[in-house]
């Protein structure tokens, strides 16, 4: 009797595990429109030797203008006792290429305590990207004129480098070999954190080394063997949310440091994240800083931004470049089927640069202003028209000596489009 007793327990445990409850969801993004702009670029001062202003247009058909193409895979498993598996697979797409698949977005897998909250490991947004997706008035779209998050699209041209805005310049979106930790909401308090960890050293052991006869007597010696080498990249990355009400506030920092034998202190350090790819620094500790603050009124939601990064060379900190911005946008419905933001902002960058003699380190600075306005007609809960203008602004952006000219750039940016997610 007991033996039949145990043996159905045993089936009946099986069978649970069987029958455990999990889902697999494709999802994706596909965003299409006319995109065109203009650059304009001038050199002042005494040593300027360019006649009139340099300009640069270009008009087209781009992918990604208001939402980066994507398509996606998410998927959870019920473990039971509240506990879940999930993952997640995210691929960026390029309509506008044959190869369609363009880089890995996301990747990860991980578990989840109900009522406490989750861990993860693989490719993932670190603790300021993701409070940025939460609190930008213009949700993170990539055409220029906002200064937190910085981009443009179409062939228009860019800023001159050395000004700062650059794509993604002002924190590291996503990274590979990281785990993470995120809690569910107490008290309106929820918490995530990142660790960032990728080694890879190896130690020379023998050396060969040879003499053969060379012009003139001398000799030539050969070395064989393999170099020690020198690649980690390791750090970490936090962020506090609080919700109240229609109240939002969320505090980020995040720092990652990368070493290799590559470096030297006349090359500039590399920042993490480039372009908003997981390609890993070189070179570098890369630190950053963001606070943002929401709060919808009901006819209108109101954001305010800031943040701060810093890259300096991991050999001598001294040498650094740097990146400041605030910005302040609001976001309404204007009608149930239209809805409209704008945002203003100003920043300041000091580019990383290093001189000769008495001018051992002059950092180029500019300064910064930008703007941004933008339409959604929605015709559907998945599809919607877009209109989206930007302006982005660079004054007084001085090179690598006293001597140089100061430069002042201007770039414009629009995009009409539509936007389907699924």
């Amino acid at each position: 009797m007991k033996k039949t007793l145990f043996a159905l327990a045993a089936v009946g445990a099986l069978s649970g595990v069987a029958n455990a409850q999990s889902s697999v969801t494709v999802y994706g993004v596909i965003d299409e429109g006319l995109t065109g702009g203009n650059t304009a670029v001038s050199n002042g001062g005494a040593a300027n030797t360019t006649s009139g202003v340099i300009k640069t247009t270009g008009l087209g058909f781009t992918s990604g203008n208001q939402s980066t193409s994507r398509i996606g895979f998410k998927g959870s498993e019920d473990l039971g006792g509240g506990m879940s598996a999930f993952f997640t697979y995210e691929i960026k797409m390029d309509n506008d290429s044959t190869l369609g698949i363009s880089t890995n977005r996301q990747a990860f897998v991980g578990v989840k305590k109900n009522g406490w909250g989750s861990i993860a490991a693989g490719t993932q947004n670190t603790p300021i990207y993701d409070a940025v997706l939460s609190s930008d008035p213009g949700a993170v779209n990539n055409i220029a004129g906002n200064l937190i998050t910085t981009s443009s699209k179409g062939a228009q041209g860019a800023l001159p480098a050395g000004s700062g805005v650059a794509t993604n310049q002002p924190y590291a979106t996503r990274l590979s070999n990281t785990a993470s930790i995120k809690t569910d909401n107490f008290a309106g308090f929820t918490a995530r954190a990142l660790i960032l960890a990728n080694s890879a050293n190896s130690t020379e052991t023998t050396t060969n080394t040879s003499t053969t006869a060379g012009v003139g007597g001398s000799g030539v010696i050969a070395t064989n063997g393999t170099a020690s080498t020198t690649n980690n990249q390791s750090g970490y990355g936090i962020g506090v949310d609080y919700t109240w009400q229609k109240l939002l506030v969320t505090a980020n920092y995040q720092a990652f440091k990368a070493s290799s034998t590559l470096n030297t202190i006349g090359v500039a350090p590399t920042l993490f994240s480039p372009g908003g790819v997981t390609t890993a620094a070189t070179n570098s500790q890369d630190s950053g800083q963001y606070y943002a603050a929401t709060y919808d009124f009901g006819i209108l939601k109101a954001f305010g931004q800031y943040i701060n990064r810093k890259v300096a060379n991991d050999l001598n900190t001294a040498y650094y470049q740097k990146y400041t911005a605030q910005q302040i946008g609001v976001r309404s419905f204007v009608t149930p089927t239209v809805e409209a933001w704008a945002s203003a902002a100003m920043g300041r960058y000091n580019a990383y640069t290093v001189g000769t003699g008495t001018a051992a380190y002059q950092p180029g600075k500019a300064n910064l202003n930008a703007f941004q306005l933008g339409t959604n007609y929605w015709l559907s809960k998945r599809t919607n028209l877009y209109a989206i203008y930007g302006q982005t602004a660079t004054s007084n952006y001085t090179a690598t000596s006293a001597n140089s000219n100061p430069v002042a750039a201007n770039q414009n940016n629009y995009s009409v489009g539509v936007r389907h997610t699924f």
